[in-house]
């Protein structure tokens, strides 16, 4: 198995409704075969500096992820994202 952790920080000044906006564009991305799984979440606010969001992937292996990057509907997500 691999699995990729991305974490986020908000650029200032983005809007609640582009956030929502990016989480529902994130799990499209779960109609690309190769993604086993997807979870997602929001930071709680508990300390200062963390990340805000971070998204966790699971595939079969680096050659699936790669597969993965490649998809039409990944590359949609890195362009519109």
């Amino acid at each position: 198995m691999f699995r990729q952790v991305v974490a986020y920080k908000w650029a200032e000044g983005v809007s609640p409704e582009a956030k929502q906006a990016f989480r529902e564009a994130l799990d499209g991305l779960r109609a690309i075969p190769e993604l086993l799984a997807l979870t997602w979440g929001d930071d709680a606010g508990h300390f200062d500096d963390n990340f805000d969001f971070v998204a966790v992937q699971d595939f079969a292996d680096f050659a699936s992820a790669r597969v993965y990057v490649a998809h039409p509907l990944h590359q949609a997500y890195i362009r519109d994202h």
